[in-house]
């Protein structure tokens, strides 16, 4: 039997340059853009700050796995889509 999908919280950063980074609702955005049907993606939210970038997006997902894997395929998406990102990578 397969476990029901149920709303998961996933926290990823992302590390780059101190200079000024992008505004939080163009990232909103732009995130919410690179999701995939498959993500099943339901709220984002993002902290900007220098040198990093909070971002909690809130996925349906049977398993706590599943939906990290999806968040950050998300955000690898995002930062490969833009090149207000380009100096921008995932912190591990």
């Amino acid at each position: 039997m397969l476990d029901k999908p149920i709303l998961r919280l996933t926290v990823t950063r992302l590390v780059g340059p101190t200079a000024p980074a992008v505004a939080p609702q163009w990232l909103t955005g732009h995130l919410w853009r690179q999701a995939r049907a498959d993500d099943r993606l339901e709220h984002v939210r993002v902290r900007v700050a220098p040198g990093r970038i909070g971002v909690v997006l809130f996925l349906l997902a049977a398993e706590e796995t599943g939906a990290r894997l999806s968040a950050r395929s998300i955000c690898a998406r995002a930062l490969g889509a833009s090149d207000e990102l380009r100096d921008w990578r995932l912190a591990e």
